[in-house]
């Protein structure tokens, strides 16, 4: 590269113009469109493998440009626009795959592809800023800063080439996550009996009283109800297989709101149950999570991947694990005067 600053003038003035475009395009992302596509003729196979391409053209691109600036000289500015149109026509094709996905496809999925493009986009401009400002520059071995940005490009591509290919899969996915935090926060109650966790601490060190301990098992078999009732309904998801129904994937999105707060209901009623346990509290939360879990299982019973004899049968066995064990906390209470039989 010519070292006159007509030449370097040549350079930033391609840079501006590309960050310019990128942000045009980021702008675009929630633009309307005159004619939203449907699920009704959409071939997920053929649409994910394109948005697939794009995705590692994209990174093709942002690769030759990498290895460019990393074994100078750099390229005549003539082929440096030539590249530059490349990496944009990248964006342009992945920006298009966006606008192709159905609306009706669902929220959630939209809502995340949305999300994981933006990132593409903010990646481009680190990286974009980083060749401006790295011109003419030389770098020890491996330590050119364009090698990380380089990483940011294609590591953001990766995340929309690995996203769940539906709504009804993405959904799958969020519960299971949920599911991982109700394990985490039994499994943290369950280590307060452990005697190695107990030696960690003081001899003064609350423990529980046999008082305590009647109350803790069913409390424990409320909060499993939650974790049984989350698995099942991930499981009968993942069966139903159902990806081209509009209604249906919408539906999915509806049990991500259903199931929203499971995880805080649930930490609300683990935090009473530490020793020593704040026993009107604990009645509180434990009814707090009854109710909720039945609001849940009434709700969810309603939709299409419920109607098998499969999710019936476990849709009867989650409500009678409810009962059965919000009726054992309820002994408890009584039992200890904290509560009065009611009757019917």
């Amino acid at each position: 590269m010519s070292e006159g600053i007509d030449k370097k003038s040549d350079y930033k003035k391609i840079f501006k113009t590309m960050e310019q475009n990128i942000r045009n395009f980021a702008e675009q992302i929630d633009a309307p469109l005159p004619e939203p596509r449907t699920v009704e003729s959409f071939d997920g196979p053929s649409y994910w493998a394109e948005v697939t391409q794009v995705c590692d053209k994209l990174s093709f691109e942002a690769n030759k440009l990498s290895l460019c600036w990393l074994s100078p000289p750099v390229p005549a500015s003539r082929e440096l626009l030539q590249m530059a149109a490349c990496l944009e026509l990248a964006c342009v094709a992945l920006l298009a795959s966006y606008h192709n996905l159905p609306t009706d496809a669902g929220a959630s999925i939209r809502d995340l592809f949305r999300e994981r493009l933006d990132k593409v986009f903010a990646a481009c401009l680190g990286f974009i800023k980083t060749l401006a400002n790295t011109l003419g520059k030389k770098f020890p071995s491996n330590t050119h800063p364009i090698l990380q940005n380089f990483g940011d490009v294609s590591n953001s591509c990766d995340l929309v080439k690995n996203m769940p290919r539906s709504n009804r899969l993405l959904v799958a996915e969020r519960l299971n996550d949920e599911l991982g935090l109700l394990k985490d926060a039994l499994s943290e109650l369950e280590e307060v009996n452990n005697e190695d966790f107990m030696d960690d601490f003081d001899e003064e060190a609350e423990q529980y009283t046999e008082k305590d301990s009647q109350l803790l098992n069913p409390s424990k078999g409320l909060i499993k109800t939650s974790i049984v009732l989350i698995k099942k309904t991930v499981t009968s998801i993942k069966k139903c297989d159902e990806d081209s129904n509009a209604t249906s994937l919408q539906q999915f999105d509806q049990i991500l709101k259903i199931y929203s707060k499971m995880s805080s209901v649930v930490d609300d009623l683990a935090l009473t149950l530490y020793p020593p346990i704040d026993w009107p509290e604990c009645k509180k939360t434990n009814e707090t999570l009854k109710n909720y879990l039945e609001d849940c299982l009434s709700k969810v019973s309603d939709f299409h991947f419920m109607t098998s004899e499969d999710a019936v049968k476990w849709r009867d066995f989650v409500g009678k694990a409810i009962l059965h064990n919000f009726s054992e906390i309820q002994r408890v209470f009584i039992s200890n005067g904290l509560a009065e039989m009611k009757i019917k």
